[in-house]
């Protein structure tokens, strides 16, 4: 190789590294939490894909099972499930509440959002139910690497809000999880800096576009 090329793949590897560096610094310095209160009105899933034959996927099991955590914890007295209909017939929400009663959480104890269909619209419908009930509060749980986009999102609803990671599935895989870290911190970069502009009917309505950060 000569001397040439090797100065171009060490060019190209340092621009990689520094493009790392900052999609890093701009997605782990996004606040997961705006308050500091540890009971809350509700605990809020945050909805994943069925699978193909409707039942709940492993990513779905996992949230849910930290929301029973927290909720035989004290973190609060009901636990909202979110998720439309991604599968035709089958409701992610549904199937999540199901499970939830099968770990023997009493169904009056749960209560379920059915038409969101993206992270954006399961803020939006899931902060309607709130505001119909008069809750405030909201402890969020999703996987680990999904928290920071919803963070961004969630920090412009007008409740008290913290983000609760739940373990990964204990069947994936240590490329999946590196797979899902990347992808949603690229997205969730583009998200910080673009907003979204193409689905602003799903902020508050004194935020139609998110500011640039």
């Amino acid at each position: 190789m000569t001397g040439g090329m090797l100065r171009v793949f060490r060019n190209l590897a340092i621009a990689l590294g520094t493009a790392a560096v900052c999609v890093a610094i701009v997605y782990f310095s996004i606040p997961t939490s705006n308050t500091r209160q540890s009971r809350f009105d509700v605990i809020l899933v945050l909805g994943n894909r069925t699978n193909r034959d409707g039942t709940i996927s492993d990513l779905g099991k996992s949230r849910v099972l930290e929301a029973i955590r927290q909720y035989r914890a004290g973190a609060a007295p009901r636990i909202l499930m979110s998720g439309g209909m991604t599968r035709r017939t089958f409701v992610e929400s549904q199937e999540m509440a199901r499970f939830a009663e099968e770990q023997g959480v009493p169904a009056a104890a749960i209560l379920t959002e059915q038409d969101s269909l993206s992270t954006l619209q399961n803020a939006y419908y899931s902060y309607r139910i709130l505001q119909a009930h008069g809750w405030d509060s909201a402890l969020i749980v999703s996987s680990p690497s999904h928290l920071r986009r919803a963070s961004l999102i969630f920090r412009y609803y007008p409740i008290a809000w913290r983000m609760q990671p739940a373990a990964w599935p204990p069947d994936l895989s240590f490329g999946r999880r590196m797979e899902s870290w990347c992808r949603e911190a690229l997205v969730t970069c583009y998200v910080r800096i673009a907003g979204y502009p193409e689905e602003r009917r799903y902020l508050p309505r004194q935020h139609l576009t998110l500011p640039r950060l």
